[in-house]
């Protein structure tokens, strides 16, 4: 299941996602890794999502303001926003007009040939880009797969041997991309043109989510630039009220028309939430399902046998490769299993149930109290009412006329 939230339906002709992508797979590699070095070719999922964060008005300005991409554990998220880092920084990543037939764009001997009445792009003027990790001394995969690119990748030809460092890469033309973590993010002015927000399922604490606010709130200091943002996550844990979960909340709140003016680009994709990890044909297509295109070159095999390792708890791993919310191990029932069961159904006769009872003791004057009893279908944890007993008004002895506490 894909869940795609944007301002308007698009038109995908008018995005500088169509350059993007054709820079990228001309001048990126792959960062460190199995397949470090090699030349990038963007599946179509993701093509898609470039093409959507490009989207542009009729006047040409940015459709939105910060985009947010939720995919399974291993999907190539950061390297997918370091790429997109690269041509913030180094591409024509800025509407400049519209193309006339015959347009280009040159960059090292290479051509993009522009279509007549496609978005032309130029060059953000000294970009600040900042990458966000979550702990001290740690860059984040995000930075290493830049900073991979401009020391081992063509984009390194012409740049000074220094330029690119392990806490800093100064750009060509002024401008610079830094790593940061929650003690040095607001050091440096704010005043950046693109951020990234990298694996925000972990921003839980209080310095990490002040890091968020901080930065994301800095991005309206250059109207020129047109800064924006960019959040990747794996699903969340609930309740620990991360930036993630806090981003799923906001779309929420604009599908149901809750709030206003949200230039939000929201894009998430889980597998079914009723899939029963008994049946193995079902788990191996919910993890395609959850991957997407990129499940033709995933190990799926290795998945799999990840969901029927006893040594790993069978909810972390509805989280990792499902994508999907769910409860913390010691939780009586996970979220997707809720979600399965909470729609009315019918016990039949002869079904297994267990019973839950939850009896009346106060009977003193003004103190309401009820008797109730529950059942829960053994085979998938279903709950029902069976009976609820209230104390009728004006009857603080009820429990000794008869009424079910008395009873049992």
């Amino acid at each position: 299941m894909r869940e795609k939230i944007t301002a308007d339906i698009h038109d995908r002709n008018r995005s500088l996602g169509l350059v993007a992508l054709w820079w990228i797979e001309t001048f990126c590699v792959h960062g460190p890794g199995d397949v470090q070095g090699q030349q990038v070719d963007l599946d179509d999922e993701f093509a898609g999502f470039i093409m959507d964060v490009y989207a542009l008005d009729s006047t040409g300005r940015r459709l939105y303001d910060s985009s947010f991409i939720s995919r399974a554990k291993g999907r190539a998220k950061s390297e997918l926003a370091g790429f997109i880092t690269l041509f913030e920084a180094m591409g024509p990543a800025r509407f400049d007009r519209f193309a006339k037939e015959g347009d280009t764009y040159i960059r090292d001997g290479f051509t993009y040939q522009y279509a007549a009445g496609e978005p032309m792009g130029k060059l953000v003027i000294a970009p600040i880009i900042r990458c966000l990790a979550t702990e001290e001394g740690q860059a984040g995969n995000t930075y290493d797969n830049i900073y991979f690119n401009l020391s081992e990748g063509p984009l390194s030809n012409g740049l000074p041997r220094d330029a690119a460092g392990l806490t800093r890469i100064f750009l060509p033309g002024g401008g610079e991309i830094i790593p940061s973590t929650a003690s040095n993010s607001a050091k440096d002015g704010g005043k950046e043109t693109f951020v990234v927000f990298d694996e925000t399922h972990l921003y839980t604490t209080r310095e990490l989510k002040r890091m968020y606010d901080t930065v994301r709130r800095n991005l309206a200091k250059r109207k020129a630039a047109e800064p924006w943002s960019l959040e990747t996550s794996t699903m969340y844990l609930p309740g620990e009220k991360s930036v993630a979960e806090d981003t799923h909340d906001l779309a929420k709140m604009i599908t149901e028309g809750k709030v206003k003016r949200q230039r939000l680009l929201f894009d998430h994709r889980e597998a079914d939430a009723g899939i029963d990890l008994t049946d193995e044909a079902a788990v191996r297509a919910g993890i395609v399902e959850a991957y997407g295109p990129f499940s033709e070159v995933m190990d799926v095999d290795r998945i799999l046998s990840e969901f029927y390792d006893p040594r790993n708890d069978a909810q972390d791993s509805r989280r990792y490769y499902f994508n999907q919310p769910t409860s913390s191990k010691d939780s009586w029932v996970s979220a997707p299993e809720w979600a399965a069961t909470y729609a009315s159904k019918t016990i039949a006769k002869g079904e297994e149930i267990t019973l839950g009872f939850d009896g009346s003791r106060k009977r003193n004057r003004g103190i309401t109290d009820a008797t109730a009893l529950v059942g829960c279908r053994v085979s998938d944890g279903h709950l029902f009412e069976i009976k609820v007993w209230e104390q009728p008004d004006r009857r603080p002895r009820w429990g000794r006329l008869g009424s079910p506490h008395h009873r049992c």
